[in-house]
Order: structure tokens, then C-alpha cells, then sequence
């Protein structure tokens, strides 16, 4: 490894994201590499062909995927090498490149019917490939038909095959990937060096896959942007999809990744120790019926986040949305706190302490003027803290933050930033009701292969929060 470069970090969840360190930031917007170059690309007047393996790749394999997953992965994987001679060595082999279901109906009626019962015989003993005669829109479907007589349509089979290749980086859709890419290869129409055409046609044998697996993946997808993918036809996927969803129903899904359990010294009780001595520390430590801005803040704020906690201890609400939402109070108040602290000025207390009244003020102004106070509202309440600690007319009412800082800003100013990461951002989107908390609390994905995970609606228990906001 040369001097300056860094090693990649492998990802934990074992996905091949792109670190946040190679994005690129462009006005406040975290642009992917493959985004921009997606938009380099369209400026050069060549865009990125954009043909997702789920929605248009898989069901052109369709075909490679059920012999695959018939038998065992070796016996599918020793068929496709048998396709792939059979390429090869054909006179015609030039006219093979595309290997789809598409493709080979675009073939001449003669060399269309040879390589579809080529590939039939191959899938005789299992007799997979019958499952391509449960829709109607196959292409060529007349010739699958004459090759697949003795073949009946099994459903399960089909749900299997899409199943296990649904995931465009999984193993079997990895090795259906392989096949059209290497059909390409053995004709000449991609042209690698021999070394690499080697290591790509021996990959399933390969004892460690992790770099050639990529390459293969990344190579598949570029046969969209060669010839064939001038003009290309998504009749076909578009019609696979829509027969499944007409003929097979929604399923609801059995999985549930979710834990509950947190230690058991986070208890109402332990929390009410906790607020006692709290509380002894504050007589012992209040000295003064001044204004004290510092001594209010400190414990203001740490007995409101043992209300919080204690709150998120009620039947049900440590594992909810409402829950989210007091684990992200929590961090926020921790953070403004440790910035506080930092700081430590007599002006920033004060200013903190200030912004709170003033927007007391400004919400007892509007319900006094125009608005109606909603039911939660007690509006003697807001008026009394506006005037707590001056005249009220005297308060100014700060329409920005009381920092001048975001909270992602301050937790990097009090070395919170890990804290911040961890759980702030994703409770925010549950505060602000966006679709990442909307997607995983209201909606799960169909447990049907054939509706290519799309989501249906479900109130999803979540992860318990009771721990991380102990923390």
C-alpha cells in the first residue's frame, strides 16, 4: 500500500457503502460519488445508463436464477459454464451477447429456439425453468413453451429464485451477474485484460471472493451503457412485475430483528434515587433568592431530563416513536449543558436562561392577541416565566438559536460529536415525522419476493431507548 493511502474501513453492517468522507459537500447537500458522476456524465452529453438490477436486471436473469437456486449452487453454477461453451463455440457466438430473457427474443426464430433448448435440456432434471410459463408476457414465449413440454409452472420455486436474488450484492444474484457478464467476455464483445478474464471466469471457485466479487458487479453493470444498452427495452421487467403483483398476494412478514432489553438497575425506582439526591444537592447548594442563572440551568436541566427518562419508563413508550423523541431531548439538553459548562460565562447563562422567556413571551403575546391557546396551553403559566425575572416590556425575544450555534456545531465545540452522531441525527427525522421515521415505524416490507419488497403498512415495534437515554 503506497505512503498517503489510506486502508478502507470496513463497513460493520458488511455493506459496500461509500464512506461520508468520500461524498462531496455542495451547499449543504452530501453528494455521492456515483451521483456526481452520473451528472459529469450527463453534461459530457453521455449519461449513466440508470438500469437497477431489482427492477430491470433480475427479471431479464429470471431464467439464470431459478436454474440456480434448483439444485444445489454448484450444479447451477456447472450449467452456466456449460452456457457459456456452448456460446463460445456456437458459429453464431457474436450474435449471443445478450443473454436475456429480451435478448434472446430478439434472436432469429431458428438460433433462438437452439439456445432455449439448449438451456431447457440443462434444466431437465429439476425442471425449473417451467416457472417462466406462469406469465404471460414472457418474451419469446412461444419458444420456452416448445422447449418446456414436460415442464409445469411451480410457484415456489419462482419465490425462491427472486428470493434469494432480490439483494443485488447477494451471492446468487452475484453468480446470475457473473453469467451475463462473462457471456459477454467469451464472445469478445468486453475486452479485459487476461489476467483479469481469468480471475473472473474461475470467481466461483475463488476460495476468497471479496475483491473479485465487486468487480464483477461493477463490470455487469456496465453492459447497459455498451451496445445493447443503446436502446434499451424494459417492456419485460415492467410487465414481470406487474403479473406478480396482479396474481400473488401480499405477505406479511414473520421476521422481527427487534431486541427488548435494557439493564434492569433502570428502574422508576432507581430513577427516583437518582431525583432525590438530586434534590438534596440542590438544598445544600442554593444559596441566594437572586437570580441565579447558572445554579437554575444545571439543575433545572438535570432534573428535566430525569422527568423525561422517567416518563419514557410508561408501558410501551420506551419502545415508541414517543420515546425517540425524549431520547432526542435528552441528548439535546446534554449537549447545550456541556457547552454551557464549557463556556462557563455569567452573560451566556443569562442569555440562555433569556431565550427561554422570551419565547414564553412571544407564545403569550400571540395567544393574548389573535390565537386561540389549544387545550395543552396554560397561558397564565407562559406569562408568568416571561416575567419572572424582569419587567417583561424589557425582554427582548431572540428569533434565532441562543447560542448563534446549530446543536451539530455545539457537539463538535464540546467534543459531543459522537454523541450528536449517535443520537440526535436519526431522532430528529422521528421529531420532524420524515419518511426514514415514517418508513420504519408505520410500514414494513411485503414478505412476498415477488412484490420486490415493497412496503406495506404496519405499526413496527422499535428498538428500546430506555438504555441510551440512561446513558
Amino acid at each position: 500500500m503506497s505512503k498517503g493511502k489510506k486502508k478502507k474501513k470496513k463497513s460493520k453492517s458488511g455493506r459496500n457503502w461509500t464512506p461520508i468522507s468520500d461524498h462531496k459537500n455542495v451547499g449543504g447537500q452530501l453528494i455521492a460519488p456515483m451521483s456526481a458522476l452520473s451528472e459529469e456524465m450527463e453534461k459530457m452529453g453521455s449519461p449513466l445508463v440508470k438500469s437497477p438490477w431489482l427492477h430491470n436486471r433480475l427479471p431479464e436473469m429470471l431464467w439464470a436464477a431459478l436454474i440456480l437456486v434448483a439444485e444445489s449452487r454448484d450444479s447451477g453454477l456447472n450449467q452456466f459454464r456449460r452456457i457459456l461453451n456452448f456460446i463460445s463455440n456456437h458459429p453464431l457466438h457474436e450474435i449471443l451477447q445478450d443473454i436475456t430473457l429480451t435478448g434472446i427474443s430478439k434472436l432469429d426464430e431458428p438460433l433462438r429456439q437452439e439456445f432455449i433448448n439448449f438451456i431447457a435440456e440443462l434444466d431437465r432434471p429439476s425442471n425449473a425453468l417451467g416457472s417462466l410459463l406462469l406469465f404471460k408476457s414472457l418474451p419469446a414465449r412461444e419458444s420456452w413453451e416448445k422447449a418446456l413440454t414436460s415442464s409445469k409452472p411451480d410457484l415456489d420455486i419462482l419465490l425462491l429464485a427472486v428470493g434469494k436474488t432480490l439483494w443485488h450484492q447477494s451471492q446468487e444474484a452475484t453468480d446470475c451477474r457473473w453469467l451475463r457478464l462473462m457471456g459477454n467476455v467469451v464472445i469478445g464483445n468486453m475486452v479485459v485484460p487476461p489476467k483479469v478474464a481469468d480471475e473472473w471466469f474461475n470467481y466461483p471457485n475463488v476460495g476468497d471472493q471479496r475483491s473479485v466479487r465487486p468487480q464483477i458487479r461493477a463490470a455487469e453493470i456496465t453492459l447497459d451503457t455498451l451496445d445493447q444498452g443503446n436502446s434499451l427495452d424494459f417492456a419485460w421487467p415492467r410487465a414481470f412485475w406487474e403479473e406478480c403483483w396482479a396474481n400473488t398476494p401480499c405477505i406479511e412478514s414473520d421476521s422481527n430483528h427487534h431486541t427488548f432489553s435494557f439493564e434492569a438497575n433502570v428502574t422508576r425506582q432507581a430513577i427516583s434515587q437518582v431525583h432525590e439526591k438530586l434534590l438534596k444537592h440542590w438544598h445544600s447548594t442554593h444559596s441566594t433568592t437572586a437570580i441565579d442563572a447558572k445554579h437554575d440551568a444545571i439543575f433545572g436541566m438535570a432534573f428535566y431530563t430525569l422527568r423525561i427518562l422517567d416518563e419514557m419508563l410508561g408501558i410501551g413508550i420506551s419502545s415508541s416513536v414517543l420515546g425517540r423523541l425524549g431520547l432526542r431531548t435528552i441528548t439535546e439538553v446534554r449537549i447545550n449543558l456541556k457547552y454551557l459548562l464549557t463556556q462557563n460565562s455569567t452573560d451566556l447563562w443569562k442569555k440562555w436562561r433569556e431565550y427561554g422567556a422570551g419565547q414564553a413571551k412571544l407564545n403569550a403575546i400571540k395567544f393574548g392577541d389573535s390565537l386561540d391557546p389549544p387545550k395543552f396551553i396554560d397561558v397564565q403559566s407562559i406569562e408568568a416565566i416571561a416575567g419572572d425575572d424582569i419587567w417583561e416590556e424589557f425582554l427582548n425575544i431572540n428569533l434565532s438559536g441562543w447560542s448563534g450555534l446549530d446543536l451539530r456545531k455545539l457537539s463538535e465545540r464540546t467534543n459531543l460529536k459522537d454523541t450528536y452522531d449517535k443520537y440526535y441525527s436519526w431522532s430528529t427525522s422521528y421529531s420532524h415525522g420524515m419518511w426514514g421515521a415514517i418508513r420504519e415505524s408505520c410500514f414494513e416490507n411485503c414478505g412476498n419476493p415477488l412484490h420486490r419488497l415493497h412496503r406495506i403498512p404496519k405499526r413496527n415495534p422499535l428498538q428500546d431507548t430506555v438504555e441510551d437515554a440512561a446513558k
